[in-house]
């Protein structure tokens, strides 16, 4: 092959890669969430007390 074609092969060939692994990564992260797997997602319901800020000066 001459040079060219070989550098843009082998930059399709890391390209494809590169998308198959995000690809993968979201179709796992996804089978994760639905099972309930993960334990680091994020709570999907708001505290129940957030605390107050109080403005102006402190007395």
């Amino acid at each position: 092959m001459p040079p060219a074609i070989d550098r843009l092969w082998t930059f399709l060939k890391a390209t494809l890669a590169i998308g198959l692994l995000a690809a993968g990564s979201l179709y796992s992260a996804n089978v994760m969430d639905r099972r309930g797997l993960n334990p680091f997602a994020a709570a999907l319901v708001e505290p129940v007390t957030t605390g107050s800020v109080k403005g102006g000066r402190p007395e």
